[in-house]
């Protein structure tokens, strides 16, 4: 079968076991999957299939591995009982700041009385928020077909810091500020309303992209559009600017809504320098910074390509099904708010004993444990505790179903 025979058939093949996973557990955000294919349109335009298979397959596959990796990560870091981060970016934060951004942000721009109706304002930096995820692989289209020697340092740079970001996530699993605010009353309440937003708009959506809650630090979100802005510079100097500006609104837009602390943030942003000067080292040492791409008629095998990229993409589908079959069948041993075991919380128990949220937390914590003895202390204090009447309704509930599993009245 010729070369670019071959490729079409395989690009096709890796499509319908993209759409399986889809079908079988969500394992893909979809839109990364729309990328995909007009990556595919786009070759078979400019008559680069085979490049496509050689230049991008593999990095493709690694990026839906990354994926998985995420939800993997957050399902051993609750099944191992690692200890997840609360306090440390808070009280960085205020010492930077003498506050947290986030909470100021929303004090002084979020007007939404029910928490559910939302303006101009959020709903534009919500399509912002949602761009981070397909961004990155749009610019990477653009180089491969327009400047293929910064393609090289886009492709390195973003495997090395999609690596680093996920060990980070691994090694530190942190809270962000929503996290703080709703669960634990630490900060001021915060909305958190990008994510209601494209729960009103298209229910389930979270579920394929949202894998990992204690996955702040460092910000990813922040990191990919700064190494964008870094590669765009590289290839185009002062006509780049409309991006930098684009990553400025992402940067606030992940602040104002909770999702990340500004020192996230800060990490993100080195991980990226560091992420980009590596991989522009590393094409220089290899002799191949500023050559173009070679061409499919140069005759190199696509077999390696074709198998290494086989194998991470079946990894990254394979983790993907687990991990999303093991929530859907657990979701209280993995919800956010039992799941993991915020060590610096529970540390300090003695501390929270007038905090009905910690005391909330410290139930459902015991109560995905098969604690319940122990839950039902803390529920019974979370209802003396609760200043509203939806908290009060929270421990209610919690109080009558542990005292049903115990058998008393």
């Amino acid at each position: 079968m010729p070369e670019t025979r071959r490729s079409a058939f395989l690009l096709l093949a890796s499509a319908v076991v993209i759409l399986f996973a889809l079908y079988a557990g969500k394992v893909l955000f979809l839109p990364k999957f729309l990328v995909f294919l007009v990556l595919v349109g786009a070759a078979a335009a400019a008559r680069r299939m085979d490049g496509l298979i050689r230049d991008w397959f593999v990095f493709l596959a690694f990026v839906q591995l990354t994926d998985g990796l995420r939800g993997l990560i957050y399902l051993a870091t609750c099944r191992l009982d690692l200890p997840v981060h609360v306090l440390y970016p808070l009280r960085w934060e205020s010492a930077l700041f003498g506050g947290v951004p986030s909470a100021t942000l929303q004090n002084a721009l979020l007007r939404s009385p029910d928490g559910l109706t939302f303006g101009p304002l959020e709903k534009v930096l919500t399509v912002f928020h949602g761009s981070h995820f397909v961004a990155f692989l749009g610019l990477g289209l653009v180089l491969w077909l327009l400047r293929s020697p910064c393609f090289r340092t886009f492709r390195t740079s973003f495997t090395l810091l999609m690596a680093a970001g996920i060990t980070g996530f691994a090694l530190v699993p942190t809270a962000p500020p929503w996290i703080a605010s709703e669960m634990f009353g630490l900060l001021p309440k915060l909305v958190h309303f990008n994510i209601r937003i494209y729960n009103s708009v298209a229910p389930g959506l979270t579920t394929s992209f949202n894998t990992n809650p204690v996955a702040a630090m460092p910000s990813l979100h922040a990191a990919f559009p700064i190494l964008c802005s870094l590669i765009v510079w590289k290839a185009a100097r002062g006509r780049s600017w409309p991006f930098h500006v684009y990553t400025l609104l992402i940067l606030f837009t992940i602040v104002y809504t909770g999702d990340h602390y500004v020192v996230d943030i800060l990490a993100g942003g080195l991980l990226a320098g560091a992420s980009f000067c590596a991989a522009t080292k590393l094409e220089k040492k290899r002799g191949r910074a500023g050559t173009p791409l070679p061409r499919p008629e140069s005759g190199r095998s696509l077999s390696r390509p074709l198998a290494a990229g086989g194998a991470l993409l079946a990894a990254g589908v394979v983790i993907g099904l687990i991990t999303g079959s093991q929530f859907e069948k657990l979701p209280e041993r993995y919800d956010y708010r039992s799941g993991p075991r915020y060590a610096d919380i529970l540390a300090g128990e003695a501390g929270y004993a007038d905090a009905y949220g910690p005391q909330l937390y410290y139930g459902n914590y015991y109560s995905a444990r098969g604690e319940d003895r122990r839950a039902l202390v803390h529920f019974e204090k979370a209802l003396t505790l609760a200043g509203t009447y939806a908290e009060k309704k929270a421990a209610e509930i919690k109080v009558k179903q542990v005292r049903s599993r115990l058998g008393l009245k």
